[in-house]
């Protein structure tokens, strides 16, 4: 399976120099030749006319053995030796190509010679004409080179920006999970509340099927939110704790006190909810209380809870993965401290940043 994966990144790191449009840059380099190379260069030296023939000769033929050393170094050296670490090969195979490619190039020149030659070169000497190919050779080759980089550049600029935006993908769905998944426990527990209140016909069983269904539709609502106002969320918040407390045999006595300005402010979707619902999910063998306090500051929401039992394994690992998947989506600005005290009580004490509306900073 990593030999699968290892060879389909090596088949798309060999042809990255030419996807997203970069094969634009290879086109403009070959332009620039065209145009310097052989264009200019022919009318300068000569009062030969520009045609196809000159072109196919003097450009085409001309550049074909160079073309041929530039791309074995990018389709070839690179991807299979320098990107796979072979580096001492692939420095010995790049020299060696320099030296024997211009050779080659002299006599391939022999064998389809310009229409348009060169007379001051072709008198030169074997020597003198393959130092003036390996001069030319190398000044191509840097050129090159660094088109090659910046195209490296490029694709990983591109591949940092595609990285960022699937942790956002991953960060929304996670966001998405810790806003919709309802425990499984609280609502087994919620509809049997429910069903038990209507057998027994009692007088609020109609208010608490209404505030449950508000509950439901507010998450469902909230869930697929980026945001929630504070109100909102403290007014559901209510909702659940009159809910919870309805309940015959609940053993829980929930209080709630909130401080500082709550209009106007936003957090993450359904944090307090989420919560209470650790502390929902069964009833309490004994009687116990939740104290809980929302603080509204200037850069962050704090909470703190009290239980007044210690928690078990159970709510530890809930509210652990709860602390955990905030602060991966938050980062360094969430504070959870979680522990169970000495004197027998589980202390919870959290700090959220306020969430910005799309389009304000």
């Amino acid at each position: 399976m990593n030999q699968f994966v290892q060879l389909e990144i090596n088949e798309k790191s060999r042809w990255i120099y030419f996807t997203k449009y970069r094969w634009v840059a290879h086109v403009l380099y070959w332009t620039w030749v065209l145009v310097i190379g052989t264009i200019l260069n022919t009318s300068l030296t000569s009062k030969e006319a520009i045609t196809p023939s000159v072109i196919f000769y003097n450009f085409f033929l001309v550049n074909l053995p160079i073309a041929a050393f530039f791309y074995t170094y990018c389709l070839v050296l690179i991807p299979i030796f320098f990107k796979r670490n072979r580096k001492m090969l692939f420095w010995m195979l790049v020299l060696l190509s320099m030296i024997i490619f211009p050779a080659l190039n002299i006599y391939f020149n022999r064998l389809f010679p310009r229409i348009v030659e060169l007379e001051n070169v072709a008198k030169l000497s074997f020597i003198k004409q393959y130092l003036i190919q390996l001069f030319g050779y190398f000044f191509n080759f840097l050129i090159f080179s660094a088109l090659l980089f910046f195209m490296e550049k490029n694709e990983e600029n591109d591949t940092i920006q595609e990285l960022e935006n699937e942790q956002k993908e991953i960060e929304q769905v996670k966001l998405n999970l810790l806003k919709t998944n309802i425990s499984p426990d609280f609502l087994m527990r919620s509809l049997q509340q429910l069903k038990r209140a209507a057998r027994e016909q009692k007088e609020e069983t109609s208010q608490s099927i209404i505030t449950f269904s508000d509950l439901m539709r507010y998450r469902l609502y909230r869930g697929r939110q980026a945001f929630s106002p504070l109100t909102e969320e403290l007014l559901a918040l209510n909702s659940f704790i009159s809910f919870i407390e309805s309940e015959e045999r609940n053993n829980l006595a929930i209080k709630l006190k909130v401080y500082g300005q709550t209009t106007e402010k936003n957090i993450a979707p359904l944090c307090l909810i989420n919560i209470l619902e650790f502390f929902c999910k069964t009833a309490p063998e004994k009687p116990a209380s939740l104290k809980i306090e929302v603080t509204a500051g200037d850069t962050t929401i704090g909470m703190g809870l009290d239980y007044s039992a210690a928690a078990d394994e159970k709510l530890l690992l809930d509210l652990e993965k709860y602390g955990v998947n905030y602060k991966q989506l938050y980062g360094d600005e969430v504070e959870f401290d979680l522990k169970n005290s000495e004197n027998g009580h589980c202390i919870i004490k959290m700090h959220l940043p306020w969430i910005a509306p799309p389009g304000k900073p």
